[in-house]
């Protein structure tokens, strides 16, 4: 039987309702039917410890009531929460949705009267651990808190904070699963867990009264003492985010083939830095973090890190890393705020890969104008494939993507991601949409806003299961010479001049290319551009990849530095393109 049902003025396709129990007669039951799909997809968050555990659906008496919110709200697929556009995203192991035969049978439930049936039918109840998330019920190997309570005042605007646990071992761990949670899920917001060192004039005593400080410490990096103990080998500036806590998110396995590095050793701790939200009385709150210990060491190293930010093109226009103003978080740049009224605003970020690398999990991270993330991706050949789509994303329900099957990019591919902020009336969570909204570091609070495309991925050169190969060799400061490196599996990013144009094809091509030179940087500067404005022309052709985001149709004709990872073979030379600016409007030999 196909229909239209209508929701709270919504208008529902409805197909498939005559389920298997109803053909035969049988009006499904609580204890037999009902119980299983709620077991099995809504306990973790409506169980005694999750995060909805105030709507108590979990056993008969408690889930009566809510029958025909049940029913709308798994019709309207509000329930369980997935954010995903599954028609335009890959396929994630933590997909959180009903089957058509599960919302069935929970709309035939509420229909026929929401009916008990047999206890004998009633199959157990799932059981987490002491409120831990493994799914076969192990307790962590490691529990790390806070060292005490903190007292979250009643009311006004609370920094975030920082607050160091110190790190029990002294020997490296290898993490097969974490859980980050919350002691007071009221009062805690989201909460960013990282491993720092100290430096060796501190003592084990010292982060007493520096804990005392929390409330002004502000972001991580504001304590000069401080200082990441796991970065990405890329770029040691970029530090591994261990744990993370957002709603709808906090326990996480890591796989086979990856784990997550944990170092011992002295002074050594995590950095528990996490928003408070007031409740209006006073409150306290002891978070803490579950480590599940692997007993051998993984093939790869996971990293969680801002996976597409080396550049930033913000309302079409690409911004340089000299531009005047405060960098915005996990960015080298200064994004502009975003103007009153603006309902649109268009932030994209990309990262090209020099070497092979494998993603398995994807998590966008924004504030209160948030409205959609898009994850794509540029590969050598430059065939482009979105990999995941939340059209509607929603700041109180943050996920993070965890790939059925893992993303291998190649060298030479690159990550882009889009995104838009709602600064409108439209916004039913805009708070002032009078007001400009800023792209601050560090301390940003739910009112400024964030572009946080966060990624958690292998280095895959690496294989931790066998001798390190001897140091490679990459490139360093920038020079004419250009080695052929495909046979290392790695590839260069370069910068070139030359002329921007389209061949039949309408491919964009850059002709006249004068000689490549390595960069240390994806992005460009002023300054940059600068020093290459004077680099002669010549007769080399690129075939250029991912450079529509650059509006490459307002350079047409114009001579241009482009810069990307050089992919070389004998047909031609192409770029994944990282950077494109005019040098001049014409293009003269």
């Amino acid at each position: 039987m196909n229909g239209l049902l209508r929701i709270n003025s919504k208008v529902v396709v409805a197909t498939g309702f005559l389920t298997a129990a109803l053909a035969t007669n049988a009006a499904p039951t609580f204890t037999k039917d009902v119980a299983p799909i709620l077991f099995r997809n809504c306990a973790k968050c409506h169980g005694p410890d999750g995060i909805a555990s105030k709507v108590a659906i979990l056993s008969y008496d408690t889930a009566r009531p809510w029958a025909k919110s049940i029913k709308e709200k798994v019709l309207l697929r509000e329930m369980p929460p997935w954010p995903a556009d599954s028609m335009r995203s890959l396929r994630f192991r933590n997909d959180a949705r009903l089957t058509r035969h599960e919302i069935d049978t929970l709309v035939a439930w509420s229909d026929a009267g929401a009916l008990k049936g047999n206890n004998g039918d009633l199959p157990p109840m799932p059981k987490f651990e002491e409120g831990w998330l493994h799914p076969n019920g192990l307790p962590p190997d490691l529990v790390i808190s806070l060292p005490g309570d903190f007292q979250v005042p009643a009311e006004g605007d609370i920094p975030y904070i920082q607050v160091l646990a110190n790190v029990p071992f002294l020997e490296d761990q290898w993490l097969a699963a974490s859980q980050t949670r919350p002691g007071n899920r009221a009062v805690v917001h989201h909460m960013a867990i990282t491993e720092v060192a100290l430096e060796d004039q501190l003592t084990d005593a010292d982060p007493a009264p520096l804990q005392l400080l929390a409330l002004q410490l502000g972001p991580p990096g504001s304590l000069t003492q401080i200082r990441p103990a796991v970065t990405d080998p890329t770029n040691s500036a970029v530090f591994d985010m261990l744990g993370v806590y957002t709603p709808g998110t906090t326990f996480e396995m890591y796989g086979d083939e990856g784990a997550k590095l944990l170092k011992g050793g002295k002074n050594l701790y995590l950095n528990f830095n996490i928003h408070y939200q007031a409740t209006g009385k006073p409150e306290k709150d002891r978070s803490t973090i579950g480590l599940w210990f692997r007993k051998s060491p993984p093939k790869h190293q996971l990293l969680r890190v801002p996976g597409a930010v080396d550049g930033i093109i913000v309302e079409g226009k690409e911004l340089l890393t000299d531009a005047p103003g405060t960098k915005a978080e996990g960015t080298n740049v200064a994004i502009p705020p975003i103007p009153p009224y603006v309902e649109n605003y268009e932030v994209i970020g990309l990262t090209a890969y020099t070497e092979p690398v494998t993603i398995y999990q994807f998590q966008p991270h924004a504030h209160l104008r948030g409205k959609d993330f898009t994850y794509s991706v540029i590969f050598p050949d430059g065939r482009q494939e979105t990999v995941l789509s939340v059209p509607k994303y929603a700041f109180d329900w943050q996920l993070a993507y965890e790939l059925e099957t893992p993303l291998k990019l190649p060298p030479g591919s690159k990550l882009v991601v889009t995104a838009h902020y709602d600064n409108s009336p439209k916004n039913k969570y805009n708070p002032a949409p009078e007001k400009p909204v800023y792209f601050r570091a560090g301390q940003n609070q739910s009112w400024d806003e964030m572009f946080t495309p966060f990624i958690q991925y292998t280095r895959d050169n690496q294989d931790l299961t066998k001798p390190p190969k001897p140091p490679q060799i990459l490139p360093g400061e920038e020079t004419n010479a250009v080695q052929d490196s495909n046979e290392r599996n790695f590839l260069p990013v370069v910068g070139v001049t030359g002329c921007l144009a389209q061949n039949p094809a309408a491919e964009w091509m850059l002709t006249d290319a004068g000689a490549p030179y390595l960069s240390k940087t994806q992005a460009t500067s002023a300054a940059a551009l600068r020093s290459v404005g004077n680099r002669p022309l010549g007769d080399g052709r690129y075939h250029l990849l991912g450079v529509s985001v650059f509006n490459p149709a307002a350079h047409r004709g114009q001579e241009v530095a482009v810069k990307g990872v050089l992919i070389k073979n004998a047909a031609e030379n192409r770029l994944n393109v990282t950077s494109l600016q005019t040098i001049a409007a014409t293009c003269a030999r």
